[in-house]
């Protein structure tokens, strides 16, 4: 006997006979998930966002661009070294809070949890304070190193100088004249030096006297900046951290939503008895029926 096609009429009976079956599952589910939420512990979340802004050091020849890519790797660098730091109470920071960087707008913004919204307040502020402490730090260790590589290519150059040239430059390299001085500044020589009676020189002489006063501007430049590195406040020079929003005292509990949570649980449950009927209609029809025997004798004997 082949098993009778399942129509939409024969759903809507199955339906109907175990309806109140999976109204009361689904409002079930949702009042045991509502008041299980009740017995969570409240969790606070508070907000803050602050604008970072680095200006290049002035003895090195960066760009703004360039000091937006330090900032940039160093905030990356405080990202993964403040998820490792703890709260004054113990707690991990990487567990409670989340830092994320926007390059394009420059902004640090916070999301700090707590128990209370005091505790996750006190904490945002914290965690915020301890962030502007890390990013000092690394930025003076960054500029002191660049300011003691330049210092220290000063030096070499400067003593390269002086093995090159000597103390004093050559005299009589050669004889300068009215004939030679059109070619020298045909050649692109300056015309003091090619109408110099030792053309070459004077060339040297000036030449070194110029790389001796850049060496000297940079390496007075780098003992500038090792200085002003060294004084008090003076990194606020270089790092601008401005509070766009300031730690904030949240109202309402990130989580648990006990009606959110019973709601949730109620659709779920009344879907899943929508599925069960679905499935047992859709098997019930498909078992065919067995015939039954009878309790009879056996086949009678012929006479």
């Amino acid at each position: 006997m082949e098993p009778k096609e399942l129509t939409l009429l024969d759903l809507l009976t199955h339906l109907r006979r175990r309806g109140h079956g999976i109204l009361w599952l689904a409002l079930g589910a949702g009042v045991l998930v509502y008041g299980a939420s009740l017995l969570l512990p409240p969790r606070y979340e508070s907000r803050a966002l602050a604008r970072l802004d680095l200006q290049p050091p002035p003895s090195v020849e960066a760009s703004t661009g360039q000091a937006q890519t330090h900032l940039a790797s160093l905030v990356g660098a405080l990202q993964v070294a403040g998820m490792e730091w703890r709260f004054p109470d113990g707690e991990r920071v990487g567990r409670l809070a989340r830092l994320e960087w926007k390059d394009g707008d420059q902004t640090l913004s916070f999301r700090v949890a707590g128990s209370t919204p005091k505790a996750a307040q006190e904490r945002a502020a914290w965690l915020l304070g301890e962030s502007e402490r890390y990013l000092r730090e690394k930025i003076w260790e960054v500029y002191r190193s660049l300011a003691q590589a330049e210092l220290a290519k000063a030096k070499e150059n400067l003593e390269a100088l002086r093995k090159g040239l000597g103390a004093t430059p050559p005299k009589a390299l050669s004889a300068g004249g009215s004939a030679l001085a059109p070619y020298l500044e045909a050649q692109g020589v300056s015309p003091p030096v090619a109408r110099a009676q030792d053309p070459a020189a004077t060339y040297l002489a000036l030449r070194r006297a110029e790389l001796w006063a850049q060496m000297a501007q940079i390496q007075a430049e780098a003992d500038r900046l090792e200085r002003l590195v060294r004084e008090d406040g003076a990194l606020g020079r270089f790092l601008a951290v401005s509070v766009l929003v300031p730690p904030t005292l949240p109202e309402k509990p990130l989580s648990p939503r006990p009606l959110a949570y019973g709601v949730l649980a109620a659709l779920g449950a009344f879907l899943l008895g929508l599925l069960w009927v679905l499935l047992a209609a859709t098997l019930g029809e498909e078992t065919p029926s067995r015939p039954l025997r009878g309790g009879g004798g056996g086949p009678e004997e012929g006479g």
